[in-house]
């Protein structure tokens, strides 16, 4: 026998706000850029994201977490790409995305399509 729940809202026992996640986590930050590097197309946690720089962005926190231990997984759109985190703190971290790496050992930078999520321990 199947059945289905159909609800509004789930709300804590007193009915005054959300419920509890026990041992349990969950993505407090998300970021997509696909038209302009910097720029949110859609985001979820963000006060703010600043195009620092060619392939340099920082993302802002709505939220800030209990320190700089948050995960963040992130993809570029750039098949000769390498994206990374740099500058993490609790209300902000820089994504980077390199073009590739030249002769002399050392990066170059360049805008690419990313999707970020962060998750951790808000303060």
């Amino acid at each position: 026998m199947t059945s289905v729940l159909n609800v509004d809202t789930i709300a804590n026992k007193a009915g005054s706000g959300p419920v509890a996640l026990t041992k349990q986590t969950t993505i407090k930050v998300f970021y997509i850029s696909t038209t302009t590097f910097g720029a949110a197309d859609n985001s979820f946690g963000l006060s703010s994201s600043t195009d620092d720089s060619a392939g340099n962005t920082t993302l802002n926190f709505t939220s800030a977490f209990d320190g700089v231990h948050h995960a963040v997984a992130g993809v570029s759109f750039d098949g000769d790409g390498d994206f990374f985190t740099e500058n993490k703190t609790a209300s902000s971290v820089q994504l980077r995305h390199s073009g590739g790496w030249n002769g002399g050992g050392t990066a170059s930078f360049v805008d690419a399509d990313i999707e970020a999520m962060i998750t951790g321990d808000l303060a």
